[in-house]
């Protein structure tokens, strides 16, 4: 009888252990792919702003049926130093809605437009 007692307090160790172990998985995997789609999306905006066309950068939206769990947007802060005014920050934040909660993830980076 001391056996099974002991063996059921073991088990449901174990199990509680498997679950916290697998929500840590989908989490990492989760930042992972969040990150992923940070880096697509900056990419996409550097491309559009070498090519001169930083206005037709898209400065929200999401990442189509693949990942119906992510939007992103986009925020470009033009001219932030009066020393090199065609300095820009380029913030991109990628949402990731898991269930109730939300969960943010901010790429930043600076580009200057040489031809200002």
């Amino acid at each position: 009888m001391a056996a099974v007692v002991v063996m059921g307090i073991g088990i449901s160790a174990v199990m509680i252990l498997l679950a916290k172990s697998t929500a840590a998985i989908n989490l990492s995997r989760g930042v992972t792919m969040q990150t992923s789609l940070a880096r697509l999306a900056m990419v996409e905006v550097e491309n559009k702003y070498w090519r001169k066309q930083k206005d037709k950068v898209e400065t929200s939206g999401d990442f189509g049926p693949d990942f119906p769990e992510y939007t992103f947007e986009v925020v470009i802060s033009e001219g932030i130093d009066e020393r090199t005014p065609a300095l820009d920050q380029v913030d991109v934040i990628v949402y990731w809605q898991r269930s109730r909660a939300v969960r943010e993830y901010r790429l930043t980076t600076f580009l200057i437009d040489f031809s200002k």
